[in-house]
């Protein structure tokens, strides 16, 4: 399959500090939808900046199609009207004085052969995409706060650029409508056969919306993959921790072989882990686990322990426990709409499948 975007050791450096992109690259197959993840500050947006031509990368070269678009070295940079790129901002950014049908037909009005035929069609085919096809001849104004995000939406899809920019589109909403129009989003999307790249620093939202999705980290593209395998194989610590995995039990590597680590435990004792590093017999290793992968009251073929509950939050749907294991702290989730253990003794069994074993580096970044 072609790629509608390709991008190849993307450097961004502004005037002080580290860069803020840092060799980045990756391609996003045409009809695909690529998701940047990461916490504030680790270069997703900057990443997306480039591509859509608002920022002038330092070095490296950005294709979109069979286009270079941007290569510093070579001195080319295309200006973004001339990309074939729509672009959806955090803020709705619709024009306030018109309205919901003239809004999504201005780019077709002036775009060099962005008619290519009947705008009026155009525009109600794309209003009725997005759900909003009885709402043309209202001020947009008027509009809610997500109705004018499709707006938005509608405005960048009205052409059929080649390419989507989003830039964490959904984050002004409330938590409701957030998760509506996201589950919307990817099946308008997925319906249109559109290519996108979207910025969030939301998890859940990148595994509902991404075909692939790339964690980031000071400016560097950590791991690229589906969400199931970012999800149950991360690459690194700082993954692990950024996608939920916040439970930590510290340890030493016994043995490692074949994907798989010992580690002692100390007090707790010895346990196993996969593990995507070579690890040597002496590292200290970090083990990090999801709440939900903890098994309590279970013993299960390997990885069980002795354990203490020493706090429960019932919350309705499920409920947290505090666990402590040889010294060291857990937290515990269970689903189901009664808290079915007591404080005190309790087995624990850890799945080794899903406890991930890293070299232990110091701190853990948030």
């Amino acid at each position: 399959m072609s790629s509608a975007l390709h991008i190849k050791d993307l450097v961004k450096q502004f005037a002080t500090g580290k860069p803020a992109v840092d060799g980045v690259s990756f391609d996003v197959p045409a009809g695909e939808i690529v998701v940047l993840l990461g916490p504030s500050g680790c270069g997703k947006t900057t990443t997306l900046r480039c591509v859509a031509g608002l920022e002038h990368p330092t070095g490296g070269r950005i294709s979109i199609g069979d286009r270079v678009v941007s290569e510093p070295q070579r001195g080319v940079l295309v200006s973004p009207r001339e990309r074939d790129i729509g672009m959806v901002f955090q803020s709705y950014a619709v024009w306030p004085h018109m309205t919901v049908r003239q809004n999504v037909a201005y780019p077709l009005k002036h775009r060099r052969n962005g008619a290519g035929g009947n705008i009026n069609s155009k525009v109600n085919e794309t209003l009725a995409l997005v759900g909003l096809r009885d709402y043309a001849e209202r001020p947009v104004t008027s509009l809610s706060g997500g109705q004018m995000q499709r707006v938005a939406l509608a405005r960048s899809l009205v052409y059929r650029p080649q390419l989507l920019l989003l830039d964490e589109p959904l984050s002004n909403l409330d938590a409701k409508l957030r998760i509506r129009l996201r589950d919307e989003l990817r099946r308008i999307l997925k319906q249109t056969g559109m290519t996108g790249l979207y910025v969030t620093h939301d998890q859940a939202e990148a595994v509902v919306l991404g075909d692939r999705i790339g964690v980031m980290k000071d400016g560097k593209l950590l791991q690229m993959a589906a969400p199931d395998e970012i999800y149950n194989r991360p690459a690194d610590h700082f993954v692990a921790n950024f996608t939920g995995a916040s439970n930590v039990l510290l340890g030493k590597v016994l043995a490692c072989s074949g994907g798989k680590a010992t580690i002692d435990l100390g007090a707790a004792g010895r346990m196993e882990a996969w593990t995507p590093q070579p690890l040597a017999a002496g590292d200290k290793a970090r083990v990090a686990l999801r709440a939900e992968n903890i098994r309590l009251g279970e013993r299960g073929p390997a990885n069980v322990f002795a354990a203490r509950v020493i706090e429960r939050r019932y919350q309705g749907m499920q409920t947290l426990y505090d666990v402590e294991l040889g010294g060291q702290r857990l937290e515990a989730l269970e689903l189901g709409t009664s808290a079915r253990h007591q404080d005190g003794e309790i087995a624990v069994t850890l799945p080794p499948d899903t406890c991930w074993a890293y070299r232990d580096e110091g701190a853990i970044a948030d």
